[in-house]
């Protein structure tokens, strides 16, 4: 069980796929946009697009049952402590909005809603790593300030 920290072991793991599927997503998108080639019949997709799709693609499934451990370990008993709520909403919202802009992406053909949800989901999905930092950020600034202020308590005695 999970208590309000995550055991490194975890961490680690969602750290990895969330990087993986991160540049995976910069990467599909970058190649998509910017690099498509002149073949012998016209533009041509370039060639690690479509495997930079398949490596987010998986990442995603493996981001949704991280998702799912940090909705049923960390989220109920992060909620109690009343910090960090703010940034966790987000943190909530974000992910959320992914997998259904994700899932609209992999069934929508038409074209103007298409274009539209891809660039909602590349701007939640740039956006999210950095409101991430922010919200651990916030943990190690909290833990500092108690070693701080046990501290004083201790030069006090």
């Amino acid at each position: 069980m999970v208590s309000v920290y995550f055991p490194k072991t975890y961490r680690r793991f969602l750290y990895a796929f969330f990087f993986t599927s991160w540049c995976s997503g910069l990467t599909f998108f970058v190649l998509k946009t910017w690099f498509v080639q002149e073949g012998e019949y016209g533009l041509v997709k370039h060639a690690w697009q479509f495997p930079a799709l398949q490596v987010h693609g998986a990442m995603a499934f493996l981001m949704m049952i991280g998702f799912g451990f940090v909705l049923g370990a960390h989220i109920p008993r992060s909620w109690k402590t009343k910090k960090k709520r703010r940034t966790g909403i987000v943190l909530i919202t974000m992910p959320s909005l992914l997998v259904l802009s994700g899932y609209l992406l992999y069934y929508i053909a038409e074209d103007t809603f298409r274009e539209w949800v891809e660039y909602i989901h590349l701007a939640i999905g740039f956006l999210l790593p950095f409101i991430l930092m922010v919200h651990i950020a916030k943990k190690i600034h909290t833990k500092k300030l108690r070693r701080v202020n046990r501290e004083d308590k201790l030069e006090k005695i």
